[in-house]
């Protein structure tokens, strides 16, 4: 399948289901109630604290639910899987949030090693100044846009090493790396590539609506524009994104 049928795919597996979209809504705006609640007002550090850590672990069933959809993609199913087996789901949300984690660390040691490097040439006891801050701020700047580009190129190899866990149904065929970059190979640098632009421009273009959609709702009340962010929005583009992925992972085999 080229990427024009894979977009084509995707676009239009969300709506295959909308009690499915609306559900992976629900579990969405739960897992943003700390943000929510700080919306209408919620000051209270405790409570907060309390609803981010509870958001946090209901995050992790996306990511789950996520991994899911890629995994029946792999199998060929056309159908949107079942919100069923939660544990698993949140294992699955486990093991993907850590493969994101462990890709990522070169770009959290970049940022870290940049402003250590930077506080360390411009003394700590200097810190306090304006002048210091700006240099140690710069040194942020620089760390944060050499992490970004990283994160820029690497995330489409996490999105493979996440399929290639999915279709091998183990943790560690996240991290084969000569297994992950054959695949890459037998789909073609360049289609990935391709794919991934499109992917970006996709990803924006819906962003975009969705923000114009939210902003609407918001003339409501900016909660209810959250809401429907969170509880539409939000759902069909991870759906998209997760069969985009598994399609592309076997886009050779066709």
């Amino acid at each position: 399948m080229d990427v024009g049928g894979i977009v084509s795919d995707a676009i239009k597996y969300p709506i295959s289901d909308w009690k499915k979209i609306l559900m992976l809504g629900i579990i969405i705006v739960i897992s943003s109630i700390s943000g929510l609640a700080a919306s209408i007002g919620t000051t209270n550090s405790g409570v907060l604290t309390v609803l981010g850590i509870i958001g946090f672990l209901v995050g992790l069933l996306i990511s789950g639910y996520i991994l899911r959809i890629i995994k029946a993609s792999l199998a060929g199913v056309s159908e949107i899987p079942d919100f069923d087996s939660w544990p698993d789901m949140f294992i699955d949300g486990i093991k993907v949030a850590v493969v994101g984690i462990v890709y990522a660390i070169p770009a959290i040691l970049v940022i870290i090693i940049s402003v250590a490097a930077a506080a360390i040439s411009l003394g700590i006891s200097e810190l306090s100044n304006p002048s210091a801050a700006a240099g140690l701020l710069m040194g942020a700047g620089i760390g944060g846009t050499i992490a970004f580009l990283y994160l820029l190129i690497i995330i489409p190899i996490i999105a493979m090493a996440i399929a290639n866990m999915a279709y091998n149904d183990t943790f560690g065929s996240a991290f084969k790396f000569n297994e992950i970059l054959n695949k890459i190979g037998s789909i073609g640098w360049g289609n990935l590539i391709i794919w991934y632009i499109v992917m970006i421009v996709l990803y924006f273009v819906m962003a975009l609506i969705g923000a114009i959609i939210s902003s609407i709702f918001s003339i409501i009340s900016p909660v209810v524009g959250s809401v429907v962010l969170f509880l539409f929005i939000m759902p069909y583009i991870y759906m998209f994104i997760a069969r985009s992925v598994g399609l592309e992972y076997i886009s050779d085999n066709s």
